[in-house]
């Protein structure tokens, strides 16, 4: 299901897109890309995946979807990883192997109709939009460590917390790997909008209320192969595994699935904009 999330990142693909064609003067023989260079303007990243994800938290069933990249830091600045599944995050600090900064994510509506047999006799869930803030930290190179905490202003008005970690390896300078574990912590209310039935959710005569805590663990790992200076391609695979209140809840155990997969292919457009 292609939702608002969707069309609004197709939306400015497509305006940065023809940005990036405005600005291919702006590319020179050394690349422009490289750390260290002190230069008055953006190294911008944009592009996006098909991505195969869960129709809704729990669901067996899966949809197609567009995934954004979107990415950009000043010249002269480090490139710092950004995979797929992380929240979209501004940094407001950095050092050398350090940094922090403001954070958001969206999760799609939840409508009875994404699955019939599943929600029947559940609520509807509007779209959740999730603000925050993150931090990573390197302990070595090749290893990233982050950080993330959220909180729903619309939709499942819930709390969350990741935390992440990803082993990098670069076996030549056109390739990038990475691979790592998951951890998701929720608040009651995060788990309540998504894992709490009625009693008369199919006939069972009695209400699940799900509480916070551990709400899943997984691993991730992506893949990155850089065609040129501009062009990358990119995939990415992820398997989480719903634990506590989420993965009692009936709508899981009856109707969804514990085991959470996603992955995804695409390709992204690097470009300079001048400020």
């Amino acid at each position: 299901m292609v939702g608002l999330k969707q069309a609004a990142a197709c939306v400015a693909f497509l305006g940065l897109a023809a940005s990036g064609a405005q600005a291919s003067d702006l590319f020179s023989a050394d690349g422009g890309y490289k750390d260290g260079a002190a230069a008055p303007y953006w190294v911008v990243t944009v592009g996006g995946y098909a991505a195969v994800e869960p129709s809704f938290p729990g669901s067996k069933e899966t949809d197609f979807t567009f995934r954004p990249i979107f990415d950009f830091y000043r010249a002269g600045e480090s490139e710092w990883l950004s995979l797929p599944n992380d929240s979209f995050g501004f940094t407001l600090y950095q050092t050398s192997n350090f940094r922090f900064g403001v954070a958001g994510n969206y999760i799609d509506d939840r409508n009875v109709s994404d699955d019939r047999r599943a929600l029947q006799g559940l609520q509807d869930i509007d779209y959740t939009i999730q603000l925050g803030g993150f931090a990573e930290y390197y302990p070595v190179p090749f290893i990233r460590t982050r950080i993330e905490v959220l909180q729903g202003i619309t939709g499942a008005e819930g709390f969350e917390a990741n935390l992440i970690a990803d082993f990098i390896y670069r076996p030549a300078a056109q390739w990038q790997f990475t691979v790592g574990p998951r951890l998701k912590f929720v608040d009651g209310q995060y788990n309540s909008e998504f894992f709490s039935t009625p009693a008369s959710y199919l006939n069972l005569g009695r209400a699940y209320n799900a509480d916070g805590g551990l709400n899943s663990w997984g691993v991730s790992s992506s893949a990155r192969y850089d065609v040129n200076e501009r062009w990358s391609i990119r995939g990415f695979a992820e398997w989480n595994r719903l634990e506590g209140d989420a993965a009692d809840s009936p709508l899981v155990k009856l109707r969804g699935d514990e085991n959470q997969w996603q992955a995804g292919i695409g390709a992204a457009y690097k470009f300079n904009f001048a400020y």
